[in-house]
């Protein structure tokens, strides 16, 4: 059974890597590409837990997958640089995330989980990106949930945005680039957990999203823009105030300050959100208005 089931593994991950896929341009993709690979949680962030402790934890699973995919993308696609936000069992705040992606000026960014229900039937792949109307974050989704389907043979759930979860994914929302977040199954199916678990199953799921990434690399997207952001001011001061102030609680939002130099009297500036389009911002501006700020107002920040 051993030597059968190596074979199968053997042949499920040389169909993804190498299989025929059409003429591959000599430039598969530009020169001086950056994609930043961000294992999801770590550390005191455990994820979702495993059902027993034959099992890794959400941590471990995300990290390992994460690894093979940036060993495959070294490999493969030697002209694109690969960096992790984490390679151990570390602990990393969403902020810290975003601020290493963005300082780095990333190209892509690919976060990875495993997802978890307490309906332990479901099943199954999900692609996650910031809006529909981000094109390139979109088309490299299509891509990923494509090969789990057809290559990989996983259950693809599709993917999704923030209007179809209900809330914002912060890594999603605050990344300056293309950016997507796969919840490779469910470790809270059995089946999916041993899957998961095991160096086969890891194998085929990074193999999978590798060569999503490298057909997306190969065609021309619509250039998405995320150099302009809409926010929502919801205060000015003449003295900092703190970002946790009970005043903002209401909002429920996480609150940046910004500092107007040029302002004769009101220089530190408190605004909430980060969006991409104005149609967004006024989505935004309706919703703290509610929480009783009454005055906010949409800004453009760059």
């Amino acid at each position: 059974m051993y030597i059968l089931r190596s074979l199968y593994f053997g042949w499920v991950v040389g169909v993804l890597l190498f299989a025929p896929w059409g003429e591959i341009r000599a430039q598969a993709s530009k020169k001086n590409t950056v994609v930043v690979i961000d294992p999801g949680h770590g550390g005191k962030d455990t994820g979702k837990e495993a059902s027993s402790d034959k099992y890794l934890d959400e941590k471990a699973l995300n990290l390992l997958i994460s690894q093979k995919l940036g060993n495959y993308i070294k490999e493969k696609l030697p002209e694109v640089t690969v960096i992790y936000t984490r390679d151990k069992d570390t602990f990393l705040s969403l902020e810290d995330r975003m601020e290493l992606a963005n300082g780095y000026k990333a190209d892509y960014f690919i976060s990875i989980h495993c997802n978890s229900n307490p309906d332990k039937s479901v099943y199954g792949t999900t692609t996650h990106i910031h809006r529909h109307d981000l094109l390139e974050s979109k088309a490299l989704a299509l891509h990923i949930e494509n090969e789990f389907a057809t290559r990989a043979s996983r259950k693809s759930r599709g993917i999704m945005d923030v209007k179809q979860r209900g809330h914002n994914l912060y890594v999603l929302q605050f990344a300056r680039m293309p950016a997507v977040l796969v919840e490779c199954g469910f470790i809270s199916n059995a089946d999916e957990e041993r899957y998961l678990n095991s160096d086969d199953g890891q194998s085929i799921i990074a193999s999978a999203i590798f060569r999503a990434f490298r057909t997306f690399l190969q065609e021309n997207h619509p250039k998405e823009d995320r150099s302009k952001v809409f926010r929502v001011q919801v205060l000015a001061s003449e003295v900092p105030v703190a970002t946790n102030d009970a005043r903002f609680k209401p909002l429920d939002m996480k609150v940046v300050e910004m500092q107007d130099e040029k302002a004769s009297k009101y220089k530190y500036k408190y605004a909430v959100g980060q969006e991409y389009t104005l149609e967004d911002a006024n989505d935004l501006l309706k919703k703290v208005q509610k929480a009783g700020f009454k005055d906010a107002f949409v800004i453009t920040t760059q």
